[in-house]
């Protein structure tokens, strides 16, 4: 403001770029949770999808699926929190 720039560009450049650093944090630690809880939720809910795979490679003891799906898992946390 001090330097004249109008009010768009100093929200835009300056504050909404300071803002964005937790926000992008938290949204890029959290993501691996909901993909983590997404094995709860199909099981309750009876929705097709790999957390339901898990969930029933592990009752049916077909433990090379459910080792290559939580491997996908944790591969995906990482990445998440390297990006974040």
């Amino acid at each position: 403001r001090a330097k004249g720039l109008a009010e768009r560009v100093v929200l835009y450049k300056h504050a909404l770029r300071n803002d964005l650093i937790p926000i992008v944090t938290l949204v890029g630690l959290a993501i691996p949770g909901v993909l983590g809880g997404a094995t709860i939720t199909e099981t309750i809910f009876s929705y097709p999808g790999m957390g339901r795979a898990i969930f029933d490679a592990l009752v049916e003891k077909d433990y090379n699926v459910a080792m290559a799906a939580l491997a996908f898992l944790a591969l995906m946390t990482a990445l998440f929190n390297l990006l974040a």
